[in-house]
């Protein structure tokens, strides 16, 4: 994994590796401020990605092939960072080693019902403490390894956990629900991409700047969740139930040429079941083709063709229509 400077959310899933969806052009999203500005700049990006993408996550764990329960918020620990973030996450959360401190509990969110909000950090799991790591170098693997435990106690039910807020301790319990179970991580890179390896979902700080409101970023997030759900990218060690609706979706699984186009389809009708307007999220599609030069023109990559931001918004309209018509009839959303 890369530096806290670089990748901004650690939740409790890793890895990295999937072919991306999006242009590579430079941006100027992260800028080089003082670490107090940068700091902000960084945690208002996660919490927006937090709450839009725990919204399709929870909204569509019976279309998911892999689902399990989540708290469904976005961690972090004073270790992930380096240089001068450091000493200024560490004041503002209170944060300490490998501690993990919540940066983000979504609206609606089994973590935000319990009361858990940004500063409270997590000392101990069903009276189990967490460790709280050997010093002051960079890691990712302590906030790993005590995500894992979280995660592994999340999935045998609720779970009472001990967090510290402004030096106060106090117990709560957090009641995991089921969510599709490929959480989400916003790279700070620079550019204009997204994508899925079949364990997370990526979005960089550059596409997230493109998305005008949730609408639109509820576009980017849910053609990568998508990708999932129709398993073009799947990982052996991503285990838990299949989605009880799983089965009725009647797009084509698995790699081919039209699996692009199948996630745009596919992600119209994952936003809108989870109360996001279809309509107002294909106008990305304007915002991204002003933004970047490369989406007016037809790209490939691993996952098959990539069609240009003007053939993706005619090939959807008739997706919209029948979005529109199902839920007048009352009918289920899945394609």
């Amino acid at each position: 994994m890369a530096r806290r400077a670089q990748i901004l959310a650690v939740v409790l899933a890793f890895g990295l590796g999937a072919a991306a969806c999006g242009h590579p052009a430079p941006d100027t999203a992260f800028v080089q401020a003082g670490p107090e500005a940068r700091l902000e700049a960084l945690n208002a990006v996660d919490v927006r990605v937090a709450g839009v993408a725990w919204a399709l996550a929870r909204s569509n764990a019976d279309l998911c092939p892999v689902t399990r329960p989540r708290a469904g918020w976005t961690l972090q620990s004073a270790g992930q960072y380096g240089g001068a973030l450091r000493p200024t996450a560490e004041a503002r959360y209170g944060l300490e080693g490998d501690l993990p401190g919540v940066l983000a509990a979504p609206r609606g969110s089994p973590a935000a019902e319990a009361g858990l909000s940004p500063g409270d950090l997590i000392l101990s799991v069903n009276g189990q403490p967490l460790s709280r790591g050997e010093g002051a170098t960079e890691s990712y693997e302590g906030l790993q390894a005590n995500a894992a435990t979280l995660d592994a106690a999340a999935a045998r039910g609720p779970v009472t956990l001990r967090v510290r807020r402004a030096g106060v301790e106090r117990e709560v319990t957090v009641r995991p629900v089921d969510a599709c179970a490929y959480p989400t991580q916003v790279e700070v890179t620079g550019t204009r991409r997204s994508r899925a390896d079949g364990r997370n979902i990526f979005i960089s700080d550059g596409m997230v700047s493109v998305a005008d409101d949730d609408d639109q970023l509820a576009f980017v997030l849910a053609h990568e969740l998508a990708h999932a759900v129709l398993e073009h990218r799947t990982q052996p060690d991503v285990t838990g139930a299949r989605g009880a609706s799983n089965g009725a979706i009647t797009l084509r699984r698995g790699l081919s040429l039209s699996a692009e186009a199948d996630a745009d389809r596919l992600g119209l009708f994952l936003l809108a079941r989870a109360g996001f307007d279809p309509y107002l999220a294909v106008e990305f599609l304007t915002r991204f083709e002003a933004a970047d030069r490369g989406a007016r023109y037809a790209q490939f990559n691993s996952g098959g063709i990539y069609e240009s931001a003007p053939a993706r918004r005619r090939t959807l309209q008739p997706v919209l229509a029948d979005i529109a018509a199902r839920k007048a009839a009352n009918r289920a959303l899945i394609p």
